[in-house]
C-alpha cells in the first residue's frame, strides 16, 4: 500500500533498491520476447487547504477499465491495461508496454469525505479530487489584539 505520509528514508532506500533490481533485470538478462510486465500506474498527490488531489497515469484506459473507491482514510484504484489485439501468427519484435490488472490502495494522512470524491479522465490522466473532512480543513481565525494605545485586529491561520 502506498502512503501519502511524511518522508521515510528507509522506504526511500527500499524504492531505490527495487529500481536498481529492475534496471539490472532489464539490462543484463536476455528476457523472453513473450514476457508480459505487470502495469502499475504512477501517481502524484497534492494537498490544498480543502482537498487532496491525485493524478494517475492511465493511458489507453476507458471508464470500464478503471474503478476508484474511497473510505474515510483510504483511496483504492483498480483497473486493467489490456493486451492489444495481435494478428494470428504475428512475431513479437518488441514488447515494452505493461499489461494486466492493478490494484493500488493509498492510506491517506487525513480523514476525507468519501461520498464527495470525484474522478475525471482526460488525455490519459485520471484526476481524483478528494474533499477533506471538516476537521482537517484550514480555517482562518480572527485574532483580537489589544494594545494600550488602541485596539488592533490581525488575522492568522489555524492548522
Amino acid at each position: 500500500m502506498a502512503s501519502l505520509l511524511p518522508f521515510d528514508p528507509f522506504r526511500e532506500l527500499d524504492r531505490i533498491r527495487k529500481e536498481m533490481d529492475d534496471f539490472f533485470d532489464r539490462s543484463l538478462v536476455n528476457l523472453p520476447e513473450e514476457r508480459v510486465m505487470i502495469a502499475v500506474p504512477e501517481v502524484d498527490a497534492f494537498k490544498t487547504d480543502d482537498k487532496l488531489l491525485m493524478y494517475v497515469e492511465a493511458p489507453g484506459l476507458s471508464s470500464d477499465d478503471i474503478e476508484v473507491t474511497a473510505t474515510e482514510d483510504t483511496i483504492n484504484i483498480r483497473g486493467e491495461f489490456k493486451l492489444p489485439e495481435v494478428p494470428d501468427g504475428a512475431e513479437v519484435l518488441m514488447r515494452e508496454r505493461k499489461y494486466g490488472e492493478f490494484n493500488r490502495t493509498f492510506k491517506l494522512p487525513v480523514s476525507i469525505k468519501p461520498e464527495e470524491v470525484k474522478a475525471s479522465y482526460k488525455n490519459g490522466v485520471l484526476e481524483i479530487s478528494i474533499p477533506l473532512a471538516e476537521k482537517h480543513k484550514t480555517h482562518s481565525i480572527e485574532i483580537s489584539v489589544e494594545d494600550d494605545e488602541d485596539k488592533k485586529k490581525i488575522s492568522g491561520k489555524k492548522n
